[in-house]
């Protein structure tokens, strides 16, 4: 009788695990498929390709046109679409030292070339594999691991590296677009400008200008730079590479599964866009990636994981800016104008700690404009930089200011610097950085490039950043005259370039970051790179960046 009962209790136990196990797979499977309908229900289907498109893809690195857009190639193609790709950089970063071990490892050293050489070829097959030819594709030669240098602190003056395979001032490569292009922030948005004129793209795939990679954020801000300077009024459409330390997911060779934006990306203010691969062109795609052999033999996980059947890409609207009624209106609610940056990034290992912007924008009213950002805590002693890029349908002004210890002061760090003979005030409240500049400062402005970033100037240590986004100014300061309210000066040729503490250069990020790059073998886990020390725009209303 006792047995009958202990054995009745422990069916009956045994039956309760088994319904709490059953239970409990149902709930995940009933999570997985809402977690996917989420996800899946934030994108809307890539508009189809036609045959009288003509596609250009800009690609920092030789591999990021197969990992980011390898599946597009093949499908424009196949739609009979011109397809046109642009290597910003040969992924020369790594030192000869190091390539002699990888040849070594790959019994292959009696190779004769560099590793630029090596990736050339590398792309060069990887294109083809995906239907193109050699004509279709540009190389414009200039050094890895450096584009946030040309963008911000060598627009002017030839940048060169101290480390690497290539050390030169200048592309030393002899199947470079511009043969022996200085490295400058000026002759890349000179040959981008040169190859839109020429080539009249009807679509345009680019970076995700909040990739974790410098040269992938750099080559974000040169693109919209290049094609708000020809009035480009056509598509254009991001792809993501980095983003945190397990992005893609899962992080591995999974072919039979889709490919998602990170979840956190949620907050921003894109348009999200997916397009499907039959397995023919996931096989193409496949091809492509396996081509870039070095990159593969360092970073296989990373790779194989844009082996999907799918592709996702982003689009970003102008940015309207908003008018208010003064500076404390900013303090209780941020004007509309602004545009988000994912929160507690420090935690990817990318960037170190102290701060965490969380917004940043542009407003104005009748006398002012103002930029702004939120952080989770604005510190004493660091430095807030923030980046402006001024399109007045003719030429390009920038305007460059720091932030640090409650005092804000313009930097000179290229030709076309402009400051104003009034001096820049900032108020900080509620962990809201306000800069008060003047609105005559921006008369005749109809587009402005905005960035912002973070640095320990201590450290020379990369915090935070927001990279490049573009904003409207209506009319009332687009058709404004500069002399309306008070001087502008402007830094000439000859200037000492300004390299005070707190100016964020690609020497900070590379202390901040470690060692190791995607571009460069034996890099680690995490694919970053290190970095060194027309009036007709005024009609362009309705693009997308």
């Amino acid at each position: 009788m006792v047995d009958g009962n202990d054995n009745s209790k422990f069916k009956l136990t045994k039956g309760v695990v088994i319904l709490i196990i059953i239970s409990i797979l149902g709930l995940a499977a009933v999570f997985y498929m809402y977690t996917t309908y989420v996800e899946d229900s934030m994108y809307g289907p890539l508009p189809e390709i036609n045959a009288s498109d003509r596609i250009l893809i800009f690609s920092p690195h030789p591999d990021d046109e197969s990992l980011g857009t390898g599946g597009i190639i093949k499908k424009a193609l196949e739609k009979n679409a011109s397809v046109e790709v642009v290597m910003v950089t040969t992924g020369d970063a790594m030192t000869p030292e190091d390539f002699k071990k990888y040849l070594a490892s790959t019994n292959n050293a009696n190779y004769k070339g560099t590793i630029g050489d090596m990736r050339h070829t590398e792309a060069i097959n990887a294109v083809t594999s995906l239907g193109l030819s050699q004509n279709n594709i540009i190389f414009l030669g200039y050094p890895d691991g450096s584009l946030k240098n040309l963008l911000e602190t060598n627009w002017d003056t030839p940048y060169k590296r101290t480390t690497g395979s290539n050390l030169n001032d200048h592309s030393p490569y002899n199947f470079t677009y511009e043969k022996n292009a200085a490295y400058t922030g000026a002759n890349v948005v000179k040959n981008m400008e040169q190859i839109m004129k020429d080539y009249k793209p009807t679509i345009i795939y680019y970076p995700d200008d909040g990739d974790d990679h410098p040269d992938h954020f750099a080559t974000s801000a040169f693109v919209r730079y290049s094609a708000l300077q020809t009035n480009y009024t056509g598509k254009s459409y991001t792809y993501l590479v980095h983003k945190g330390v397990a992005w893609p997911i899962p992080l591995n060779y999974q072919p039979s599964r889709t490919i998602h934006f990170p979840s956190e990306l949620a907050i921003m203010d894109a348009d999200w866009y997916y397009t499907s691969l039959n397995a023919s062109q996931e096989s193409s795609k496949e091809k492509a990636i396996k081509s870039h052999a070095s990159q593969v033999a360092a970073l296989k996980d990373l790779l194989l994981s844009f082996i999907r059947t799918n592709e996702v890409f982003a689009t970003y609207h102008v940015i309207d800016i908003q008018k208010i009624g003064g500076v404390n209106s900013i303090w209780n609610s941020l004007p509309e104008s602004y545009y988000q940056d994912v929160k507690n990034d420090a935690k990817t290992g990318f960037l170190q700690k102290g701060d965490d912007l969380s917004a940043a924008g542009v407003a104005y009213d009748d006398n002012n404009v103002y930029l702004f950002s939120q952080s989770k805590a604005v510190k004493e002693g660091l430095a807030y930089n923030f980046h402006l890029r001024l399109f007045n349908g003719t030429d390009v002004k920038r305007i460059d200011i720091l932030v640090k210890n409650g005092k804000a002061e313009y930097q000179a760090l290229a030709k076309n610097s402009i400051t104003s003979t009034k001096q820049p005030t900032v108020e900080t409240k509620n962990n809201i950085l306000v800069i008060t500049l003047p609105r005559g400062l921006f008369n005749g402005t109809k587009y402005m490039m905005v960035s912002t970033d973070l640095v320990n100037p201590q450290n020379n240590g990369f915090i935070d950043y927001l990279s490049y986004r573009v904003f409207k100014f209506p009319d009332s300061i687009s058709s404004a005259q500069n002399n309306i309210f008070g001087g502008i000066s402007s830094e000439v040729a000859g200037m000492v370039i300004n390299t005070n503490p707190g100016v964020t250069t690609g020497k900070q990020i590379s202390n901040s970051i470690g060692g190791g790059s995607k571009s460069e073998i034996g890099a680690n886990s995490l694919g970053l790179v290190n970095q060194e020390d027309s009036e007709q725009i005024l009609t362009a209303t309705d693009t997308n960046f």
